[in-house]
């Protein structure tokens, strides 16, 4: 039976021309913002999985700033550690030279008064190794890396050791300076190796944190920036779409004007 509606064929092609320009213009916007997710309703489970993953991101990357501060603080405190090595290594000169039984007094005195200057130093170096007023020596401090990077890290540059020998012990090369200068050493070498550590596994840290950050920021991407690509693809379809469309509805219009023409013959 032939009806006026022809079949409905004009109301079918109108629907699809306009579930066509729908996807015309999604595409569109996708392009124009550069997100694939252009309404609350789009891939929502997605969307909050990439915003949990921003927020995580963004304490990471304060994360790789604090682990930048404290390989900063332990260069630091690695270079004060040397120079206290160095001049524990003179004390042991001077003591094996204090230990010279042919040595004037003059010899003695001249011993004694580098012996002075160099503890005083080492003191020294060993009261202004702080960073921004925090001491650096037997002050273990613990920095966060960042939100699920695992426990908050206790950072410690070791500690340099209050020397116990004393001056008169090695102008003399007495046997009581022999014991100290072992003792001392023994402390200073474990501050240098505890504090090498720690700079190691910060160092290993800030590697995995940036190696975690470009993996979150990749995963992030693939959940909300648009893939221009396939939606440059999706937007020619949908305009050749569009376009045949346009033709069948004109067609399927014209379906009725020849109905309007039988009628009026």
């Amino acid at each position: 039976m032939t009806s006026i509606n022809a079949g409905g064929a004009f109301y079918r092609v109108q629907n699809s021309l306009n579930e066509n320009s729908e996807n015309v213009s999604k595409s569109m916007q996708r392009l124009a913002s550069g997100r694939q997710n252009i309404a609350p309703g789009d891939r929502s489970a997605s969307v909050a999985v990439a915003y949990g993953m921003q927020a995580e991101m963004a304490s990471i990357k304060v994360g790789l700033k604090n682990a930048t501060e404290v390989l900063q603080v332990m260069e630091m405190a690695n270079n004060d550690l040397g120079i206290l090595n160095d001049l524990m290594v003179r004390l042991e000169e001077l003591h094996a030279l204090g230990t010279n039984g042919l040595n004037s007094t003059q010899d003695t005195a001249a011993i004694l008064a580098e012996a002075t200057d160099i503890l005083t130093e080492y003191a020294a170096v060993t009261t202004r190794a702080t960073w921004k007023g925090n001491t650096v020596f037997g002050g273990a401090k613990t920095v966060a890396f960042g939100r699920n990077t695992g426990t908050a890290t206790t950072v410690n540059a070791g500690t340099a050791p209050v020397l116990t020998v004393t001056a008169a012990h090695i102008s003399t090369g007495h046997a009581t300076g022999t014991s100290a200068l072992a003792t001392d050493k023994g402390k200073l070498d474990a501050a240098i190796v505890e504090s090498g550590n720690v700079y190691n596994q910060v160092s290993n840290k800030i590697s995995h944190l940036s190696s975690l950050n470009a993996g979150y920021a990749l995963d992030v991407a693939s959940k909300m920036d648009v893939d221009f690509a396939g939606e440059t693809t999706e937007l020619a379809k949908g305009q050749i779409l569009a376009q045949a469309g346009t033709a069948m509805l004109a067609q399927a219009n014209a379906q009725g004007q020849g109905m309007l023409a039988l009628i009026q013959s």
